[in-house]
């Protein structure tokens, strides 16, 4: 869901989402073939699809693996996702594996 506080501006550059156990999660929100989306360490990646479907999620690492996070981009994209949403909230490793576990999409 967009954030009410920004309900206001033209541009949408954050969202919530809720997991499957009612947590909330803040997120950036990028277009897909935003570079920036991309260059954040330790966070929560979510790529989405037009009607705000989470395709996939996915840990950036402490490092940011940028062959890796480019061809998790390219699949996500040819799988529809026309947004990559970032969460940067989780502290921890632990905290952005319950953040991925909530998250994903159910197989």
């Amino acid at each position: 869901m967009p954030l009410r506080s920004t309900a206001g501006l033209t541009e949408r550059r954050f969202t919530a989402w809720r997991g499957r156990s009612g947590r909330r999660y803040v997120a950036s929100v990028f277009t897909v073939s935003d570079d920036h989306a991309l260059g954040f360490t330790d966070a929560v990646l979510l790529a989405v699809s037009p009607d705000r479907e989470i395709l996939a999620a996915r840990d950036s690492g402490p490092f940011g693996v940028e062959a890796a996070l480019t061809r998790w981009r390219q699949a996500v994209t040819q799988a529809g996702a026309r947004e990559i949403h970032v969460h940067l909230l989780a502290e921890d490793g632990m905290s952005r594996r319950a953040a991925l576990l909530d998250l994903m999409p159910e197989v």
